[in-house]
C-alpha cells in the first residue's frame, strides 16, 4: 500500500510542527489552512471531530447556554468519540473545567446547586464536601489550583487564562500517544492547535504579526473567505 492510499498519513504528515505556549510568535497554520486540511477525514471523523471542538472551545458554546446544554454537549461528544484513548483525555479537560467553575462561582459568593447538573467528571462529590477548601482537596492531583484561586481572588483574567492554557498543553505533552496516524492523533493536533491559538491571540505583537501575514495572505489568494481573518 502507497502512502497515497493512507489519507490520514498523508494529512498528519502535512501538518507543521507546533511548539508550545510562549515559544512561538506565529501559529505555522492557520485555521482556514488547517481546516482545508481536515477535509480530508472520513465524513465520520469530521462529525466526531466537530463535536469534540463544540464541546471543549468556549467559542463553539454561546454565552447564552445554560449549564445543562454545556454538560450535554459535552456527555454527547464523550459518547461519539467511542475512543478508549480519547476518551480519559476529553473528561480530563472537562474536569479541569469543572474545578474552574467551582473556583468561579466561590469566588462570587455562590453555593454549587443542589438540584441540577453543574459539572462533570470523577471529583464532584469531593469539590462539594471540600468546597471551603482552597483546593477543594485535590491540590496533590492539581497543584495549579492555588494560583488559579490567586488569580482569581487578584481579578487577573488573564493570567488565570495563560495558567489555564498552560495546563491544558502539559496535560496533552503527558499523553503517550500510540495512534501516530489515526483520528486520535488528528484529534490531539486539532486541541493543541487551539491552545497555541488562544495563547497567542493574548500576545499583542504576536496576534499584529498574525493579522499582517494573513493580510499578505487574503492579498495573494483571491477569492478569500473573512474567516481566514477572523
Amino acid at each position: 500500500m502507497s502512502l497515497m492510499d493512507e489519507p490520514y498519513t498523508m494529512l498528519l504528515a502535512s501538518l507543521p510542527h507546533l511548539p508550545a505556549p510562549g515559544a512561538a510568535k506565529d501559529l505555522p497554520i492557520t485555521r482556514l489552512q488547517l481546516s482545508s486540511r481536515l477535509k480530508w477525514l472520513t465524513p465520520e471523523d469530521q462529525q466526531r471531530l466537530q463535536r469534540v471542538e463544540q464541546a471543549l472551545h468556549w467559542s463553539h458554546l454561546p454565552i447564552e447556554l445554560s449549564d445543562e446544554q454545556v454538560i450535554a454537549r459535552a456527555q454527547a461528544a464523550l459518547e461519539a468519540v467511542a475512543c478508549d484513548f480519547l476518551r480519559p483525555i476529553l473528561l480530563e479537560r472537562l474536569e479541569m473545567r469543572t474545578l474552574i467553575a467551582a473556583l468561579r462561582r466561590r469566588a462570587r459568593g455562590e453555593t454549587l446547586p443542589r438540584e441540577r447538573p453543574w459539572g462533570q467528571g470523577r471529583f464532584l462529590r469531593r469539590i462539594e464536601t471540600h468546597y471551603a477548601e482552597p483546593d477543594f482537596g485535590l491540590g496533590h492531583l492539581y497543584p495549579w489550583l492555588a494560583q488559579a484561586q490567586k488569580h482569581l481572588q487578584a481579578e487577573e483574567p488573564l493570567e488565570l487564562e495563560n495558567l489555564l492554557l498552560t495546563q491544558y498543553w502539559k496535560q496533552l505533552a503527558r499523553v503517550d500517544d500510540p495512534h501516530a496516524f489515526d483520528f486520535s492523533a488528528v484529534t490531539l493536533y486539532v486541541l493543541r492547535w487551539e491552545i497555541l491559538h488562544r495563547s497567542l491571540r493574548r500576545q499583542p505583537e504576536a496576534a499584529a504579526t498574525r493579522f499582517d501575514a494573513l493580510v499578505a495572505q487574503a492579498l495573494e489568494s483571491s477569492p478569500v473567505s473573512l474567516e481566514a481573518l477572523a
